[in-house]
């Protein structure tokens, strides 16, 4: 065969193990840039959340600015046993829906 050819050859094999070893690389440092992004579309869609919701969002900050101390104590009482509670009802529907054969 032609010398030219066979070095050619091994030329195109090198060149294709380290295109390969550069996608490797390439899938590693997307994974961290890909969490970065799913935290910026939360982000997002929280900022997205409170623009379709400003009358809520408005009636929370008024009772919070309007609420006498005590009660803002009650009110952050009762948002932290909210949130345990939501907190514990998502993950007993996780368990759920991955026990359940429907």
């Amino acid at each position: 065969m032609n010398p030219r050819l066979l070095e050619l050859r091994e030329e195109r094999g090198l060149l294709r193990a380290r295109c390969a070893e550069q996608r490797r690389a390439l899938t590693q440092h997307t994974f961290a840039l890909e969490q970065v992004c799913m935290l910026a579309d939360k982000v997002k869609a929280g900022r997205d959340w409170l623009k379709r919701h400003p009358l809520l969002v408005g009636g929370a900050a008024a009772l919070l600015v309007l609420a006498k101390p005590t009660r803002l104590r009650w009110i952050w009482r009762l948002t932290r046993w909210s949130q345990s509670l939501w907190r514990g009802w998502r993950g007993l529907a996780g368990l759920l829906r991955d026990k359940l054969p429907f």
